[in-house]
């Protein structure tokens, strides 16, 4: 498996307010219950980053993908799921430094939840984390995955098709 970094997009007072208490609880909500917006090929392991827009322009936390993302019944293309290990980084890393850095999202950070594809070690050296993790993220992210699996009936990924809320029911 190839760990995938996400940046999630955190806009607006109530938006900065819940992350700080996902923040504190160290964890979303599950999928269905609400989690957090993230793209739809997201999977169990994946690093997710946040990413305050307007006006601060800044990264803020990270944590891991927890479960397959679910499209809830009254959204058109939304997807959410959960993450699991939120932890603030150590320090807030502005915008423009990390996209000077890496090169992601020099422009702006414009959709609600994004994939880094290009330069992802430089990416997460800007955000701060050692050069050991950067460099062990697949390591981590396979033991992220197998704890995960372990505290849930997710089998592992390919081995069906069903919808993380078929899976659970």
């Amino acid at each position: 498996m190839t760990v995938k970094v996400i940046v999630l997009k955190v806009r607006h007072k109530e938006n900065l307010d819940e992350l700080a208490e996902v923040i504190r609880r160290g964890r979303t909500l599950d999928g269905d219950d609400g989690g957090w917006q993230m793209p739809k090929y997201a999977e169990l392991g994946d690093l997710a980053i946040w990413y305050a827009a307007s006006p601060d322009q800044e990264y803020r936390a990270y944590g891991w993908v927890a479960g397959t993302p679910v499209k809830p019944a009254d959204e058109r293309v939304k997807y959410y799921g959960p993450v699991a290990g939120v932890r603030p980084l150590r320090q807030l890393v502005h915008r423009h430094i990390v996209a000077a850095a890496s090169g992601f999202n020099e422009k702006g950070v414009g959709q609600l939840a994004e994939m880094v594809h290009h330069r992802v070690d430089d990416f997460l050296l800007a955000l701060g984390f050692p050069e050991r993790f950067v460099a062990a993220r697949e390591l981590i992210s396979d033991e992220v995955l197998r704890v995960l699996r372990s505290t849930t009936d997710i089998p592992p990924h390919g081995a069906h098709r069903l919808s993380a809320a078929t899976t659970r029911a």
